[in-house]
């Protein structure tokens, strides 16, 4: 079941870096034609993510540096995205993309790590 969440967040955020990039590439696709436009897409789908794939980790630790450095980078994100939609420039909205991206790289590598270490041997007879 953890594999599915980390499968579906992949998918999602793929989805949103992919939406945002094409407000930063000009790809002039409908309704992505403002850094605002691309902020509030990038925003939508970053909680279509964090609300659907549910917390994939088994505890939650503030001494966990995995997390305190998710922590931090969920804090640039949401200042990026505020600050951005006021501004509409496109350097927040390429703050919040590397923010995400690094977001998803975090969490996945957390999730791989706790799957290790509980990881046990079969007893052998």
């Amino acid at each position: 079941m953890r594999l599915f969440k980390d499968v579906w967040a992949t998918l999602i955020t793929a989805i949103g870096l992919t939406l945002a990039l094409s407000v930063t590439q000009g790809w002039n696709w409908p309704f992505l034609s403002s850094p605002r436009a691309g902020i509030v897409a990038l925003g939508v789908v970053g909680l279509a993510v964090c609300g659907t794939s549910g917390w994939a980790a088994s505890e939650f630790s503030m001494r966990d540096p995995f997390m305190l450095v998710a922590i931090v980078t969920g804090i640039v994100l949401l200042g990026a995205g505020v600050i951005g939609l006021f501004a509409n420039t496109l350097p927040y909205l390429v703050v919040m993309m590397g923010a995400t991206g690094l977001l998803w790289l975090i969490a996945t590598i957390r999730h791989l790590v706790q799957s290790g270490a509980r990881a046990t041997l079969a007893p052998t007879a």
